[in-house]
């Protein structure tokens, strides 16, 4: 492989030219002039050269491979045939598909330009069989999609053959390839790739290249150009991997102090409108979801929640609800990871990360979804203290540049500690002297009780933060840098507080260790849903497991006293007759002197019941 690199111009600069249609639509979308990674890539491309492209994230990497297609196919002698397809671009999930797709869109919407067209084809949407017939209809030039579904369009399956004619594609594009890898896809990137004609241009786009990457440039690409850029801090000359541009800061606290710290992040960036706020799992983003969209704080925030198990068409909808607010709406998008890779949703002033991810490599994506295109942004880290803080040196290491900040106070003026703001994050871990003082935060004692009031207004919440609570216990256990995160220094008990448990659950991972945490009595019986139908569920197999549970006591009294069955029926009737009584004494339907009456007339009936029995 060889280095490329080149310094960012204008488009007209360009050799050879870009179509005029090309150009205006460029000015359309107000970029007048290249990024270094488009002014490497584009005239390799279109020079028919493979590319192997490494650079930070929201550095324009989509319109360096988008451009050379539409231009590659524009020029072609022939017209593409019936079936036959142009280019392929494959991304590892649908939200960045359909994004790949819209900027498409942007530049082939034009009806002069009528050689060309493009569909999306991601599943979960629609059936194969509603692609193959959308496919059939449309007979696009170029695919964008992911993995899953394109393999069963050019590869087949079973014994249906391919639709998909490959045989005159001259452009292959792997967008976020390490994460096309990392999610299980390389077998069917390779069976795909075995579909595709040898003479092809082929473009492997990502911000971070893995040893798995390495194996597929050998495979799929023949002699390709590495175009690599780097961004250099102008104070400290030194290479980083985020854009110059974004501004990352890291806040130590305890587990449960980070939804104080959210807040209050929140509320201290006057002039961010819309955040990203990554959680752990799937569950953590159910939760959080129900329980920040019923706080007052943030009346007057649209709530949205993204993750990979939802519904695919719920899924698209939020995606979409979210992208097309307002740069002014006040807004805030609670997500995993899926939403961590190649997404260039617009005009995010924030991201804040409410624990590192699990893949070490997914920090800089998650950061990068915002300070894109030169703009500024800013990013927050939120760590646990006691071992969590080594994590800001390991990011160091890895040319992620990182900031200490100091605790936030109710007001928004930082916490000041017993160094100065300079202290560095391998004095908290190993010199206990050098740690923060101890915060004593009454507010967050308040909003973790204001919480707790909310989860005890509906069952439904109770049962979504047990889940998150026990998802996020197992994530930690599973963390890649596991001599960071360990599950031995992780405090359960104050995790529990943040996640405003009413009580722990049963898991394997509590029994051994003493924990300190403060359960509320719940009388779970009582507990209702908000839901009227789950309620109604609810208590009718309340009474299911009543009766069960009276049947099962019913077998073994007989079997323990061996006594005649009529016999046990009836001592069994006088003890609920018993039951009934006690419960109308307490409700104030009958008063004391008639409640002893009653019992009189049912012990004297058991005396005789026993007289006969002898």
């Amino acid at each position: 492989m060889c280095e490329a690199n080149a310094k960012a111009g204008t488009w007209n600069s360009l050799e050879p030219s870009l179509s005029p249609f090309v150009l205006e639509s460029l000015a359309t979308m107000g970029f007048s002039e290249m990024t270094p990674v488009q002014a490497s890539t584009i005239p390799l491309f279109m020079k028919n050269k493979d590319v192997v492209v490494e650079a930070v994230t929201g550095s324009g990497k989509t319109l360096a491979f988008v451009i050379p297609i539409i231009e590659k196919l524009v020029c072609r002698e022939k017209q593409l045939k019936k079936n036959e397809i142009g280019a392929l671009v494959l991304t590892p999930t649908r939200e960045l598909a359909q994004q790949i797709y819209d900027v498409f869109t942007i530049f082939l919407h034009d009806s002069n330009v009528t050689l060309l067209k493009h569909l999306l084809i991601t599943g979960g949407n629609t059936s194969v069989h509603e692609d193959i017939k959308q496919f059939k209809e449309l007979g696009p030039d170029i695919l964008i999609g992911t993995p899953g579904r394109l393999h069963e369009l050019i590869v087949g399956r079973g014994n249906d053959k391919s639709l998909v004619n490959t045989k005159a594609l001259e452009i292959l594009v792997l967008d976020e390839a390490d994460r096309l890898l990392d999610m299980g896809f390389s077998q069917k990137l390779n069976n795909i790739i075995a579909h595709l004609p040898k003479q092809r241009r082929t473009g492997l786009f990502s911000a971070t290249m893995t040893d798995g990457l390495t194996e597929v440039v050998r495979a799929g690409l023949r002699n390709p150009v590495k175009v690599v850029v780097k961004v250099e801090n102008i104070i400290s000359k030194n290479e980083q991997r985020t854009p110059a541009s974004l501004h990352i800061g890291c806040i130590i606290c305890e587990p449960n102090q980070k939804l104080s710290q959210l807040l209050r992040i929140i509320s201290r960036e006057k002039i961010a409108k819309k955040y990203i706020v990554y959680f752990a799992t799937c569950a953590c983003v159910d939760y959080f979801y129900k329980i920040l969209s019923k706080l007052p704080q943030l009346n007057g925030t649209s709530i949205y929640s993204l993750h990979g198990q939802m519904v695919t068409k719920r899924r698209t909808a939020t995606y979409q609800a979210f992208v097309n607010l307002s740069p002014k709406s006040a807004a805030l998008l609670l997500c995993t990871d899926v939403a961590a890779r190649g997404l260039d949703v617009p005009d995010i002033d924030c991201v804040i990360q409410m624990d590192p991810p699990q893949d070490p490599k997914a920090f800089a994506h998650r950061c990068g979804r915002t300070a894109r295109a030169g703009k500024e942004g800013k990013a927050y880290l939120l760590l646990g203290s006691g071992c969590e803080e080594v994590y800001v040196d390991f990011l160091k290491i890895r040319k992620i540049p990182l900031r200490l900040q100091q605790y936030l106070l109710p007001d928004g003026t930082e916490f000041t500690t017993t160094k100065s703001s300079s202290f560095s994050s391998s004095s908290f871990a190993d010199n206990d002297d050098d740690s923060l003082i101890p915060i004593v935060d009454n507010e967050n004692d308040i909003l973790l009780n204001q919480i707790r009031n909310i989860v005890l207004t509906d069952r439904d919440l109770y049962d979504k933060g047990i889940k998150a609570f026990v998802s996020y216990i197992r994530f930690y256990s599973k963390h890649e840098a596991s001599y960071i995160f360990r599950s031995k220094d992780l405090d359960l008990g104050k995790v529990a507080k943040g996640f405003c448990l009413l009580r722990l659950p049963k898991m394997p991972e509590l029994k051994a260790t003493k924990i300190n945490f403060e359960e509320i009595s719940v009388d779970m019986d009582r507990y209702k849903y908000a839901d009227k139908e789950r309620e109604k569920k609810r208590l009718l197999k309340l009474v299911e497991e009543k009766e069960r549970k009276n049947n099962n006591n019913f077998v073994e009294l007989r079997k323990i006293r061996k006594v005649p069955k009529e016999i046990i029926i009836d001592e069994w009737e006088e003890l609920q007759k018993e039951k009934k009584l006690k419960k109308k004494l307490k409700l104030g339907k009958i008063n004391q002197g008639k409640f002893d009456q009653e019992m009189k007339l049912i012990t004297e009936n058991e005396v005789i019941m026993e007289d006969n029995d002898l």
